[in-house]
């Protein structure tokens, strides 16, 4: 539609008419008792009618043009414009179509203005499009595509294509070949790192900073600093001709990329033509709106790359402070996202709808890496406390021991002198006797220490037999200043009867504040919307179902299904692990027993285990 007319056209209905003679003499186009079709309809100045024509349809066909009849008939007086006798007044044909040629190219003229305006609107719409795709989440690769299609589309050219500038190292960099689209031709792309220099017309703009906006490429000047590479069009034989290359700059101004354009179309008559300043200029404002998006995404990548550093980082600082259970938060945390992602796969009723983002997995994966980083605020001999006595609590113990037995050893000395100064007797069967008390007292000591390491040891299970060590505790003498001693003291003997773990209460519950410090840690950091549940999910893995569970004592559904999950693979790890100084690796069949044990009394979520137990879930951390 519309265009830049030269020459209008003259149409008349029938193949008589006198007005074709003078349509010719005035270099008109002529076209009489055809029809005409396309664009060229929009060519017609000046229409003859006759009786019996269809004005209504010859109006949608000839819509710039002026209506002549030779005289009023009642068929066709609706939408005549004027009637002319030519036989009586053939000196007004001049005036008539210069009045019609005026008239015409004022409606052509009034169309082109319009259908420019809404060409401007609609790129107003498109570049407000592409300002929304780019602020939504998406790849690096999805928003490059982006952002190539809608310029392409916004510049009506043919194709175009788009280079990133990107460090080889600390000294260089390189031009990266990203992203190509051409409508004409297919071919298959692959991004390529380029020497960064100003030799090729891309390189120049990335350099050089300065935009070029090129007529015809095959006619560049030899003495230009660079050269159009004509490889492409001769192997997918095609002819490139106008180019335009923006550079992208950042909010500093610096070069980011390159934006070229290929072969940009005329809408009416499909030629290839140069790109006008109105096109340049929306282009200019697409490759601002493209270095920014760039930037933000480099931005978000650089973020997830600092999470992911700290993440790790923290969980090697739990590591080293606890070495006994290396592995055991990546472990958890691999196993954690594969039950996660196994609930919705399972014939559960009340998971089938879940459905996790990549970011809700992400989310659940950090949460439980850093599950155990409130460790970093516990002693650290609680913290590695292997048996239930520490190793130099055990030292001092067996110090004692060896301390009293030698107490003894001299008493019994002591005994034997004090025979040779009384009434003669038969000394030898006085030393036998002497002997053989000494021998019982040190074989009840060296049962109390026997009864001592064995109870030292912790139970993986809520068990054992500890009355005997009270009878330890009562077992007295004198020391040297006077005073009665014990081989163990009250703390010992607390520490020694713990049933389950290594454990005492106080320092149980020193352990159990590591959940507290990992909440309170985390939530001290600015996670961002996506990633804002890391802190309530760490913090809430040693919550159990009946509310038994620390710190806040969470029942069933006030736990995060998330944290319910980790649960599961928390404890099935530590029964599992081989790591552990203080047990032995449980077979997974022995831990499964123990898992189901805690299900059926209420501690874990029976489906959850039944999940993680026919998912072969577990097995992720065989892995790992």
């Amino acid at each position: 539609m519309g265009g830049n007319p030269v020459t209008p056209t003259f149409v008349s209905t029938t193949a008589d008419t006198s007005l074709s003679a003078f349509a010719q003499a005035a270099d008109w186009q002529c076209a009489v008792g055809g029809r005409l079709s396309g664009d060229d309809l929009y060519q017609v100045a000046l229409v003859h009618v006759h009786a019996g024509d269809d004005l209504v349809q010859l109006r949608r066909q000839y819509p710039l043009a002026l209506f002549v009849g030779s005289q009023k008939q009642a068929d066709i007086d609706d939408g005549v414009d004027f009637y002319l006798d030519t036989n009586q007044h053939a000196e007004l044909l001049p005036q008539i179509f210069k009045h019609a040629e005026a008239f015409w190219r004022k409606n052509h003229k009034v169309n082109e203005l319009a259908h420019d305006l809404g060409q401007r609107r609609q790129r107003m719409h498109q570049l407000s499009q592409i300002s929304l795709a780019l602020t939504g989440q998406m790849s690096q690769q999805e928003m490059l595509h982006t952002i190539l299609s809608e310029a392409c589309r916004i510049a009506g050219c043919e194709g175009g294509s788009l280079f990133l500038i990107e460090k080889d190292d600390e000294q260089s960099q390189s031009l990266v070949f990203k992203l190509a689209q051409n409508e004409k031709v297919e071919f298959p792309f692959v991004e390529t790192r380029l020497p960064l220099t100003a030799e090729s017309i891309a390189g120049y703009v990335a350099t050089t900073g300065y935009e070029l906006n090129i007529r015809d490429v095959y006619r560049l000047s030899p003495d230009l600093p660079y050269k159009f590479n004509r490889s492409f069009d001769d192997q997918m034989d095609y002819r490139t001709r106008s180019i335009l290359a923006i550079p992208m700059r950042d909010h500093r101004e610096n070069v980011v990329g390159v934006l070229q354009f290929i072969n940009r179309v005329h809408v009416i008559t499909g030629a290839v033509v140069p790109f006008n300043e109105e096109i340049a200029e929306v282009l200019r404002a697409i490759a601002s709106q493209a270095a920014v998006s760039i930037q933000k995404n480099a931005l978000l990548e650089d973020i997830n790359q600092l999470f992911e550093s700290f993440v790790q980082a923290s969980v090697k600082t739990i590591e080293q402070r606890d070495p006994s259970t290396s592995g055991h938060s990546f472990r958890v945390a691999e196993t954690t996202v594969a039950l996660l992602e196994a609930l919705p796969q399972s014939s559960v009723p009340e998971f089938r709808h879940l459905h996790f983002t990549q970011e809700d997995i992400r989310e659940v994966r950090y949460a439980a890496l850093l599950h155990d980083f409130g460790k970093v605020g516990v002693p650290e001999a609680t913290l590695v406390k292997a048996n239930k006595l520490t190793d130099e609590r055990l030292e001092i113990v067996r110090y004692r021991f060896e301390l009293q037995k030698e107490r003894l050893r001299r008493r019994a000395v002591e005994q034997e002198l004090d025979l040779l100064h009384h009434t003669p007797i038969d000394q030898e069967v006085a030393r036998r006797r002497v002997h053989r008390q000494l021998e019982k007292q040190l074989s009840v000591l060296d049962q109390y220490y026997e009864w001592i390491e064995k109870a030292n040891k912790p139970n993986v299970l809520d068990d054992g037999e500890y009355g005997h060590l009270t009878e330890i505790r009562d077992y007295a003498f004198r020391e040297l200043d006077g005073t009665l001693g014990s081989v163990i003291d009250d703390a010992d003997l607390l520490a020694l009867s713990v049933r389950k773990g290594s454990l005492t209460p106080e320092e149980r519950r020193a352990i159990q504040s590591h959940v507290v410090y990992t909440k309170e840690f985390l939530s001290t950091l600015p996670w961002p919307p996506e990633l804002a549940s890391v802190p309530d999910i760490a913090g809430a893995h040693h919550e159990r179902m009946d509310g038994s569970g620390y710190p806040e004592g969470l029942v069933g559904e006030q736990i995060p299904l998330a944290s319910r999950v980790m649960a599961v693979c928390d404890v099935f790890d530590a029964l599992t692990a081989m790591d552990r100084p203080y047990k032995s690796a449980m077979s997974k069949e022995v831990a499964f027993e123990i898992l189901y044990d805690e299900a059926r009394r209420g501690l874990l979520d029976a489906n959850m285990v039944d999940i993680f137990i026919a998912s072969g879930s577990y097995t992720i951390a065989k892995a790992v």
